[in-house]
């Protein structure tokens, strides 16, 4: 399979999270294409639509800087839920603010076969008033009856975010299925630390 793993930060982030991130997948076999851009320039969403419409790779697979896997197992688990090329694959989310009742794929970290992309009319990534950045790529499998795949919730450092008809509660330092943590919020100074720690520890695990 032609798979390409891309991630995005902005030009004035702390670049350790850079290089730790880029170690973590390295430990692992895998390469990471980080793309440094300015977010006022162009903002998350916009990023996302570029990666995919520029990407060459059959399939796609996404993380925020601040996440990574905390194994190997990940890469053929993902691989074997999107390699139908139906199934749109990642972290449950949900936009509180916009629907607190209804998850969707959140762009933390993602995967899918660049063709759905196009077959979901290729939808716009960036946030507007009825869905948070990424949100639409899951309304439109979902308008078009392709495949959802959840990873769900599995650990929390803290409880910043929940949903209760979700069952879905989420925060700082999030772990889905036990092996992709997510720190959220990685321009914040309070959140570096952890981060670049979880990373240190994924290294130095044997």
């Amino acid at each position: 399979m032609n798979v390409g793993i891309y991630s995005f930060a902005r030009t004035d982030l702390n670049k350790e999270i850079l290089y730790y991130q880029k170690e973590v997948f390295h430990k692992f076999d895998l390469n990471i294409t980080q793309i440094v851009g300015d977010c006022d320039q162009y903002g998350h969403g916009e990023i996302l639509n570029r990666i995919i419409q520029e990407s060459t790779n059959d399939y796609i697979v996404i993380f925020d800087i601040d996440c990574i896997p905390l194994n190997m197992s990940f890469y053929s688990i993902l691989l074997s839920q999107i390699k139908d090329g139906s199934t749109l694959s990642g972290a449950k989310g949900c936009a509180l603010h916009i629907d607190k009742h209804t998850a969707y794929v959140h762009p933390c970290f993602f995967g899918f076969k660049r063709s759905l992309y196009y077959e979901c009319n290729s939808p716009n990534l960036m946030y507007d008033e009825n869905a948070d950045t990424g949100q639409n790529f899951t309304h439109q499998c979902r308008k078009l009856g392709k495949t959802l795949k959840f990873w769900n919730v599995t650990h929390n450092e803290d409880i910043t975010w929940e949903s209760p008809s979700l069952n879905l509660k989420f925060g700082h330092g999030t772990i889905f299925e036990h092996i992709i943590y997510h720190q959220y919020q990685i321009r914040l100074i309070e959140q570096q630390t952890p981060f670049l720690n979880k990373c240190k520890e994924v290294l130095n695990d044997s």
